[in-house]
């Protein structure tokens, strides 16, 4: 061939890539479209990406996706890209990759009228694996992180550090313990001899630091069973933090009387005085600033003092305490529990009262119409008006009254325990969660605005996706729906990186929220590997605005670590696996 033919062939050929290659993606790995997990995906379990775009035209209904081994960029599995939709000012696109099982590292190419549009990156793969999100997560949410913390407590207080400030607050600890117990629960048969001990070596660290909250409480002045929120800052005592020492001390008694039964009536003794106290004394008021109390549960603006009644999330940590202490032989508790059972269904929404037709979930007061929150966690600067939120983990967490439906299912009132959670479970949860395309669950409802997820919020949301994981596996168990399954993995996948990406305080896009865990992760104030950052919020960490429709976006990352976030993943992830083995 001529000289002049081989040098033509070959400035064809090098246009030819150069066409090909710009013609494949101006932004070959553009992460401001495309977010999935960064830590990845159980083989037998829901797998989805997800992308998003500000024009609803960007992708046409001919869109596909072509999983590529990224060994050997392979074809593995091709499919239809779902239609959009729209939240948060956005349309997104999801990604269904379920249908690959096998484990491997894989990237995800995204076509439209058959050309290629963009692709993920070989060097963060799409990793699927037999029990991934357990193999990566567990260890390092539940334990590593606690060993640090241990060591970083403020002496002689001991317990743990609890997050980027010098508090060591009382509820904190109390949700990690509970995590902690739900692993010896329902993963004991899994856990090897050496995790069991240093599970239960962290169960005394913690559950002392409680115990010593309650001594400190009584030196105060306080009759004995108080206990104080944080043992040096923070003397106050708050309604639920009591109720949750009488619940936790009550559990661990249960879990390790076998191994220390000296200390397991120690703790039992604890609990008792702490639920005798509360019962007296409760509900415990502190009020300062209305305007913050509207803001974080969603009340009117203005209103006075709330009544003398318990919020509705304590009067549920009050049956869960019931409970556990029936558990612990003191059987005159299960009336207390029937008694509190009955006290929350009566402040169940009804039908005929719902709200933008969600109903089922919970008013947070007898004297007014304003429904619960799933997390009012702290709330304000303000101390007093601070104390009264403080704690307020636990998001519609009905876990007790479904134990209580197992272990008296006899119970004239078991009919109306069972109304009640079916009612939230499909007339609430399930609709509420499926009104955002990654069914995480929402702060909750707010008159005259609707459905919010992230509008008004103080901090901390990411432990509400670890809870709202596990009361969808407690749905799973009882109804075996798979959407239940679907819930679940999307409040913990969010977690790890499959969300509505970073926007306004970071260039990163889809990063797992997990330090330290996952192809590529957000970094907190202690960089503790395992502990979980506080994730997005609408108005910045700490703030507080008026909720509202309009700024109920995610566009603000929250980057302190604390206790509560993988407390949350812990409870959620071990339910995760736990249920689907029965």
């Amino acid at each position: 061939m001529p000289e002049y033919k081989l040098k033509m062939k070959y400035i064809l050929s090098l246009l030819f890539l150069l066409i090909s290659f710009f013609g494949f993606s101006q932004k070959p790995y553009d992460y401001t479209l495309l977010t999935y997990s960064q830590v990845g995906y159980d083989s037998h379990m829901p797998k989805h990406a997800m992308i998003q775009n500000t024009d609803s035209t960007f992708l046409s209904a001919d869109a596909t996706f072509i999983l590529r081994r990224a060994s050997d960029h392979k074809k593995v599995l091709k499919g239809k890209i779902g239609k959009s939709t729209k939240k948060w000012n956005k349309f997104w696109w999801k990604v269904d990759f379920s249908d690959c099982k096998t484990a491997g590292a894989y990237v995800l190419e995204i076509r439209d009228h058959n050309k290629p549009i963009f692709q993920s990156k070989k060097e963060l793969p799409i990793t699927i694996g037999k029990k991934r999100l357990w193999d990566e997560t567990w260890y390092a949410t539940a334990l590593s992180h606690l060993h640090i913390r241990d060591s970083l407590s403020y002496q002689p207080e001991g317990g743990w550090k609890d997050c980027g400030s010098p508090l060591q607050e009382v509820s904190s600890h109390i949700i990690m313990l509970n995590a902690l117990c739900d692993l010896l629960e329902l993963d004991k048969e899994n856990l090897s001899q050496a995790h069991k001990s240093e599970i239960h070596e962290q169960l005394i660290v913690g559950a002392n630091y409680v115990a010593l909250c309650q001594d400190k409480a009584q030196e105060l002045g306080f009759k004995e069973g108080a206990v104080i929120h944080e043992a040096r800052e923070n003397l106050k005592v708050v309604t639920g933090n009591v109720a949750k020492t009488a619940m936790i001390l009550a559990k661990i008694s249960r879990l390790i009387r076998a191994e220390n039964p000296s200390l397991a009536n120690a703790y039992k003794a604890r609990s008792l005085k702490s639920y005798q106290w509360i019962s007296e004394y409760g509900p415990v008021l502190h009020w300062d600033n209305t305007d913050n109390f509207a803001i974080t549960h969603g009340a009117p603006y203005g209103m006075k003092r709330p009544p003398k009644e318990w919020m509705t999330r304590d009067l549920v940590m009050m049956m869960w305490a019931s409970l556990e202490l029936y558990k612990c032989g003191e059987l005159e508790y299960k009336n207390k529990a029937v008694d509190y059972a009955s006290k929350i269904i009566k402040r169940q929404v009804p039908k005929d009262r719902a709200e933008d037709g969600l109903y089922g979930h919970f008013y947070t007061y007898d004297s007014y119409d304003f429904t619960e929150k799933a997390d009012i966690h702290c709330g304000a600067w303000n101390a007093n008006y601070k104390a009264y939120n403080q704690g307020g983990h636990f998001p519609h967490y009905l876990i007790p009254l479904i134990e209580m439906m197992d272990l008296w299912g006899d119970h004239p009132n078991a009919v109306s325990w069972k109304a009640c959670v079916d009612s939230f479970a499909f007339n609430y949860f399930l609709p509420a969660t499926h009104q955002n395309p990654f069914k995480i669950l929402p702060a909750g409802y707010y008159k005259n605005e609707g459905l919010l997820n992230w509008s008004g919020w103080y901090h901390g949301h990411n432990k509400i996706f670890g809870y709202a994981a596990g009361l969808a596996m407690e749905f799973y168990n009882l109804y075996h729906d798979d959407r239940f399954i679907e819930i679940a993995v999307g409040n913990l996948q969010w977690i790890s990186g499959l969300h509505s990406g970073f926007h306004e305080n970071t260039e990163d896009f889809s990063a797992s929220m997990i330090v330290g865990i996952g192809n590529r992760s957000k970094s907190d104030w202690d960089a503790m590997t395992g502990t979980i950052t506080n994730g997005f919020e609408a108005d910045g960490q700490f703030k507080l605005s008026k909720p509202k429709k309009e700024t109920d976006l995610p566009t603000v990352f929250g980057d302190e670590g604390g206790i509560h976030h993988p407390a949350g993943w812990i409870s959620g992830l071990t339910r995760l696996y736990y249920y689907q083995k029965k």
